[in-house]
């Protein structure tokens, strides 16, 4: 909620806020940070320093990644406008599982010395993978097909799992914000489907548990499987995945340990991207889909979340509002049914195929029974995989076609908590950072989603993709049609 007016004294302005400030963000190579990024260097000329925390992925170093994110189109207007403002953004290297970030002293007594402000934007959004994973000890290797599996499940070193991700990584970023000489504010990025387990209208506030959230850091450090499955089996109603499950913990984290730091919580929903990432229905892949037709899909554009969480930033540092400040970053008032979202995908695809095309996206089946699902999964999906499999041993390749379906299973199986039932949100704060600014800059900053129009979504995406996905095979709209029916 936000404060009385009088409270408003500290800054005159977000654009004041921001001058002279060095800000850390982790998660800055994912599509939210990289909007983030690019948002802080077009709008705060004032800026002084943006530290970025980046890992070793892939053999790429964290100095070369940083290359590869100002390669990106959404950096061309700054890139032949102003080149030098990068010269702002330094790399640290680092990985948010690890103590103080994993930064060595050198880095970590800079960013100490520099930093105010941490938008913690890392994640691990995974609804497959385990809680934990199971160390190899030193002495020898631990049995991972011999495991039993549960809620809990152990898994190997070299794999990175969801509760270090998503809870020991908001540990650490508490950590680090309590070794800055001067921390002005903490901005950690939760999930709007956080309390999905619910079923009232999830409010702006955090839902705490009768027990301490670091018991399941201390559990899980200790490695006590029983005791850290009695613990997450004791929490009711049950979570739909691990990651609404940690996402819910990692709060608690917040509010148990930060009640000295001014923090905010952004909850985005799902947050639209360019077709880089694009849907299965663009390839022509998803011909079911179990979800309900009049159920929105809670979809919002990745300018308006990494707005949020910079005028909320300003808004707890200026003292407007109180912390925790929880925002639900969701699209209030613009309905999004399937029955409207779908039929208008798959006609953006055909106006614009996209490459590596698998089947004509001639039409989606939007089904919300299980049984109907499974009955025209057969003759959509298995039944066509099985030939196309079958064509590929013929030609000696290996078959892929049928495993990929059962992929796909998998998701709509941990999706359905979220697209077969309603969800409602409370939205006050969010609708009240429009306020929190001046209207120029309001404008600048744009939050207020009362104007969104479905056909702004549809129009940023048909504009933006050839610039990602589209442009990956160099094909004319006419030659990738063409490979489509082939």
């Amino acid at each position: 909620m936000p404060k009385s007016k009088e409270n408003e004294s500290k800054y005159q302005s977000i654009t004041e806020f921001y001058d002279g400030k060095s800000i850390f963000i982790t998660g800055a190579a994912g599509f939210l940070g990289v909007v983030l990024l690019e948002i802080f260097l077009r709008c705060f000329s004032g800026i002084q320093d943006i530290y970025i925390l980046l890992r070793s992925k892939n053999g790429v170093s964290p100095k070369e990644r940083r290359e590869e994110i100002f390669s990106r189109p959404l950096f061309n207007v700054l890139r032949k406008t102003n080149p030098s403002v990068f010269d702002k953004v330094h790399v640290v290297a680092g990985d948010t599982t690890l103590p103080n970030m994993g930064m060595n002293e050198e880095d970590l007594l800079k960013v100490t010395e520099n930093v105010t402000m941490v938008f913690h934007c890392a994640a691990c959004i995974s609804f497959f993978r385990p809680l934990r994973r199971r160390y190899r000890s030193s002495y020898g290797l631990d049995s991972i097909r011999n495991a039993q599996y549960s809620s809990v499940q152990l898994c190997g070193r070299e794999d990175r799992y969801i509760f270090l991700q998503n809870v020991t990584g908001v540990n650490n970023a508490i950590e680090l914000c309590k070794k800055l000489k001067h921390c002005e504010v903490f901005v950690d990025t939760s999930t709007a489907y956080v309390n999905c387990n619910h079923d009232l209208i999830l409010e702006e506030r955090i839902y705490g548990i009768p027990y301490p959230a670091e018991r399941f850091m201390e559990y899980f450090e200790k490695g006590e499987d029983g005791a850290f499955e009695q613990l997450h089996s004791e929490i009711k109603p049950d979570f739909p995945n691990h990651y609404v499950f940690c996402k819910y913990i990692s709060e608690n984290l917040i509010r148990e340990k930060c009640s000295d730091i001014a923090t905010v919580i952004a909850r985005p929903a799902l947050i639209a991207a360019t077709w880089k990432g694009s849907l299965p229905i663009g390839k022509g892949f998803l011909k079911v889909l179990l979800a309900k037709p009049d159920v929105n899909l809670e979809v919002i554009p990745a300018d308006v979340v990494a707005n949020a969480h910079i005028v909320a930033a300003y808004g707890v540092a200026n003292g407007r509002y109180s912390s925790p400040f929880v925002i639900n970053c969701v699209p209030y008032g613009l309905p999004i049914l399937f029955t409207i979202l779908v039929p208008r995908l798959v006609k953006l695809v055909q106006k614009h195929p996209v490459p590596n095309g698998f089947r004509y996206p001639t039409h989606v089946w939007i089904v919300d029974s299980k049984i109907e699902k499974v009955f025209l999964s057969i003759f959509e999906h298995y039944i066509p995989a099985a030939g196309m499999d079958l064509m590929l041993i013929l030609q000696g390749k290996k078959p892929k076609i049928f495993s990929l379906y059962r992929f796909l299973d998998r998701i709509m199986d941990v999706t359905a908590p979220f697209i077969t039932r309603g969800v409602e949100f409370e939205t006050e704060n969010f609708r009240d950072l429009k306020n929190a600014v001046s209207p120029e800059k309001a404008e600048e900053l744009y939050t207020d989603l009362s104007d969104f129009k479905l056909n702004d979504l549809f129009d940023h995406l048909n504009s933006g993709a050839p610039q990602y996905d589209w442009a990956k095979d160099k094909k004319t709209k006419a030659q990738r049609t063409k490979l489509i029916y082939r």
